[in-house]
């Protein structure tokens, strides 16, 4: 599924469907990373018909119910359990917080019973760990069985975002995610892939993270960094 360029994500709620999902197709939007903890209607059925609909579409999909811990809503994991449940016929991928020890292994078995990727993420909203902390992460990921391993983190320094890219280009057979996020960590989002960096993260009208790039002006520099 991956290209020699990133795979260009694009992360929605359930508010103003239909004219996200044509937006998101003409604007050459590989997957669509459903983010059911920002949802406005948690419901089992509505849930699922909005990944029905996406999958129509023909995008790729990730499930994400991000934790309060690492930016998400405040939801039980029971609920958070039922919902990656509910879910796993429609999508592709489904993404699990590292430090979501409770239910980290059974939502491994939801993905891997229905031949589904699991991705494992990790999010730092106000610093970049060493390199060694960094390195022991992607380890364990692999370790519990993750077939992608993602991180973000917050760079207060162009040392920070050295640091991420340099220990993503020595993991880079190991389906790499890696963001640096802020005004300082921009560079991650357009040439990460040139690191190894599978994906990258955009928005139509409104951002989910600090220092992601509006998806037309992504796509521009995407072109610049692989010389076209």
């Amino acid at each position: 599924m991956f290209k020699e360029t990133p795979m260009i994500a694009l992360p929605i709620t359930d508010k103003d469907l239909e004219n996200t999902l044509n937006n998101a197709k003409l604007n050459y939007i590989d997957i669509i990373e459903l983010r059911i903890d920002q949802f406005e209607n948690k419901e089992l059925n509505h849930i699922k018909e909005v990944a029905n609909k996406v999958k129509s579409y023909d995008f790729y999909t990730i499930a994400t119910v991000r934790s309060k811990l690492e930016g998400g809503s405040d939801m039980p994991d029971s609920e958070r359990l039922k919902i990656f449940n509910a879910v796993i016929d429609f999508v592709d991928i489904i993404d699990i917080e590292y430090t979501s020890t409770n239910i980290k292994e059974k939502v491994k078995e939801i993905a891997k019973n229905k031949g589904k990727l699991l991705l494992m993420s990790c999010h730092d909203f106000e610093k970049t760990p060493s390199e060694d902390e960094i390195q022991k992460l992607i380890d364990d990921c692999k370790a519990q069985g993750a077939d992608i391993v993602k991180y973000a983190f917050k760079a207060n320094s162009f040392e920070d975002v050295a640091r991420v890219m340099c220990i993503t280009n020595k993991n880079k057979d190991k389906n790499i995610v890696a963001i640096s996020m802020g005004e300082i960590g921009k560079i991650t989002r357009v040439a990460g892939f040139v690191f190894g960096s599978l994906i990258t993260y955009t928005y139509i009208g409104q951002s989910f993270a600090p220092g992601q790039i509006e998806v037309k002006k992504l796509n521009e520099l995407i072109e610049f960094f692989k010389g076209g």
